[in-house]
């Protein structure tokens, strides 16, 4: 989520479109994302969809980066503390949502095989390192355990997550020993480089799960967004207040933006997560033109692509898209677990409930936690909250089901 980010040289039309200060386009493109995810997992003909998390990935950094610039040049220090207290009020309230839902399906009539594994993977969600479990348990999207798994997306937070458990302390500790931002950047950029070969070394080595659920070998896409908010800010706001600096070549940003929008295109339409290519450079391809399609409707928000990006519809999905992203597999799995209707069927209405369930989510918990001015005021609600859900995965366990005490585990319905 975007909080307090203002575009400078934007025309009066395209300043309207940027509601309490967020950049609609960069909102706009997290609804591309999450619609890549989407179609992805229900099966609508995209197999490289699931580069949509990349997107998400370099969006994340660029946000998140520019925020703690801001703070930092505007105040002369980060309050890391606030920090990490507001990234729990924005995130963790939906999730446990979530979670209480899906321990609720387990009791009241998940078929019994999807427990023990579900109930793991809560304890792992409530300690944000699902794509550690998910690596040692090899509880992926293409594992043998893909439909009795309904939290296996909850991956993509854990990386996130642990990321900004270290990149504040990281940025605090460069700026305030050098004070230099392109020491920062070379930093990063180091990082990204030494994430993006730790992928492809360890895809060799180890295998796809560790080589796309690893925080080291994630951690590239995330940085680049880290790179592109360096690039893009300016350490004191312009003389329109506006703390977005436009690119010092116009003509080469434009003549790059087309390529990068291409790239993505090309990489959506046939990326396969198991192919060799993709850690061995796709991966890098996807996240650099994620940040040049960023770079380009950020300094540019008259351009036709922040407009169309920028436009009510897509803002809106983009502003549902952390909701979207948290229901839509949990429906998936329960679709698979229960619907006996032709797929065309099945899909229309696993996009209806995911729509549903998302909305309510955002209505319901994500709008009002977010006007909470002290963070600290929800922490005994989510703690109780999350003591609940721990206790129903590990101290409330009903009894193993037949098959599992013989060590047979059936998957899915018949």
């Amino acid at each position: 989520m975007i909080e307090s980010t203002k575009v400078g040289g934007a025309p009066p039309h395209s300043r309207a479109r940027h509601d309490k200060g967020r950049i609609g386009a960069v909102e706009g493109l997290r609804a591309v994302a999450v619609a890549g995810v989407i179609a992805f997992h229900f099966g609508l003909g995209v197999p490289g969809g699931f580069l949509g998390v990349d997107l998400f990935f370099v969006i994340s950094g660029y946000v998140i980066t520019r925020l703690l610039l801001i703070e930092w040049h505007r105040t002369g220090s980060i309050d890391w503390l606030r920090f990490w207290a507001h990234r729990a009020r924005r995130l963790l309230p939906a999730v446990l949502a979530v979670l209480i839902v899906v321990q609720l399906w387990l009791r009241a009539g998940a078929p019994p095989e999807l427990r023990a594994t579900t109930d793991d993977q809560t304890v792992a969600a409530l300690a944000y390192v699902s794509n550690w479990y998910a690596i040692a348990k090899d509880v992926s999207y293409w594992g043998a355990l893909t439909d009795s798994a309904p939290l296996t997306h909850l991956w993509s937070l854990a990386v996130e997550e642990q990321f900004y458990l270290v990149w504040p302390l990281l940025l605090i500790g460069v700026l305030t020993l050098t004070r230099s931002r392109r020491v920062l950047a070379a930093v990063a950029g180091v990082g990204a480089v030494a994430s993006y070969g730790a992928a492809g070394s360890l895809f060799a080595s180890e295998g796809v799960d560790r080589a796309y659920l690893g925080t080291d070998a994630r951690s590239g896409a995330l940085l680049l967004g880290v790179l592109c908010a360096l690039a893009l800010t300016r350490p004191a706001p312009g003389p329109d207040g506006s703390w977005d600096r436009p690119p010092p070549r116009r003509l080469l940003t434009r003549s790059v933006f087309l390529p990068a929008v291409a790239a993505l295109a090309v990489l959506w339409s046939v990326a396969g997560i198991k192919s060799p290519w993709l850690y061995e450079g796709g991966l890098v391809v996807a996240g650099v033109s994620a940040a040049v399609v960023i770079a380009y409707v950020v300094t540019m928000p008259g351009s036709r692509a922040a407009r169309l990006l920028g436009s009510w519809p897509m803002v809106r999905i983009g502003r549902l898209s952390y909701s979207l992203y948290l229901w839509h597999w949990p429906v998936h799995i329960y679709a698979i677990h229960t619907a006996h209707a032709g797929r065309p069927l099945v899909v229309a209405a696993e996009l209806a409930a995911t729509l549903v369930l998302a909305t309510l989510s955002f209505t319901l918990i994500e709008k009002p936690t977010k006007k909470i001015v002290r963070p600290v005021a929800l922490a005994s609600p989510l703690l109780a909250c999350a003591a609940l859900v721990f206790c129903s995965a590990v101290l409330a366990q009903p009894k193993p089901p037949p098959e599992q005490e013989t060590g047979v585990v059936v998957h899915g319905h018949p």
